[in-house]
């Protein structure tokens, strides 16, 4: 694993090296226009250890000229390579199913923290910046998302949590439709649980109305409460008021002493 890390530091600090010289800038050159100071952007080239990414971005941004953008992209890839050897949690994550066959909650959760680990698992800021900014990536919504603990609010944010991770534009939009599948199934079954509970409620307040007048009716219901016998004493019990069975809409009589059988 050392081998490996030192080989993906070696080609990181090479390019970063190679964009220097052929911008013919300094490192305090670079450090005005970046705003880093220029002990960072000259570690960030040594090929000692991992720079963070925004140190990568800036670097390779102050030297490029125009139709040069692709270097900023191949030093990201690079940066990537790097930090997934470094963290060295990849291999430990599970290699998600092709996009068109996630149908589950799970399958996708799984997924999308696979891409991220495989993007070199970048801070939530460098995130949010990468996926266009907080109105499409708040900095709250991607650390639920890399913890598992949600999905993506749209299939937009998916996206863009998915471009920030360095997901192809092709393949990001497959795991975009995969999002809509998923959440749609989930809403279809959320209105069928509501459909049902709601003709469950409807169901016994029919019921309720054809049985039991007495419960529905004001009067009724007042001469219900009006002949309530009041609680038995202590060691007694009201077996014939109880066990009788009430008449719909009339009102409870008291037990006789008869029926009332001391324990």
């Amino acid at each position: 694993m050392a081998e490996d890390i030192t080989d993906e530091l070696a080609e990181l600090a090479f390019l970063l090296r190679l964009l220097r010289s052929e911008a013919g800038v300094t490192y305090d050159e670079l450090a005005e226009r970046t705003g880093v100071s220029a002990a960072t952007l000259k570690r960030a080239a040594s090929g000692g250890a991992v720079p963070a990414l925004k140190t990568v971005r800036v670097f390779a941004q102050a030297c490029i000229g125009d139709g040069q953008e692709w270097a900023i992209g191949r030093a990201i890839g690079k940066w990537r390579r790097a930090r997934v050897v470094e963290r060295g949690r990849l291999r430990s994550v599970a290699r998600p199913v092709h996009p068109t066959l996630v149908e589950t909650r799970g399958e996708l959760s799984a997924a999308l923290v696979y891409h991220y680990e495989a993007g070199g698992a970048p801070s939530l800021r460098d995130l949010q910046e990468m996926a266009g900014g907080a109105h499409l990536l708040p900095v709250s919504t991607a650390a639920r998302i890399v913890t598992r603990q949600s999905l993506p609010a749209s299939r937009q944010q998916c996206e863009a949590f998915l471009a920030a991770c360095g997901v192809t534009k092709g393949r990001k939009a497959q795991w975009g439709e995969a999002w809509s599948r998923v959440t749609r199934s989930e809403h279809a079954r959320a209105d069928e649980r509501k459909t049902q509970a709601s003709e469950r409620r409807e169901a016994i307040d029919r019921r309720l109305a054809r049985n039991a007048p007495a419960y529905t009716d004001p009067q009724g219901m007042a001469g219900l409460v009006a002949g309530l016998a009041p609680a038995p004493a202590r060691g007694e019990w009201h077996s014939a008021w109880f066990a009788a069975p009430m008449r719909t809409g009339a009102v409870a009589e008291r037990p006789s002493k008869r029926s009332v059988r001391r324990v």
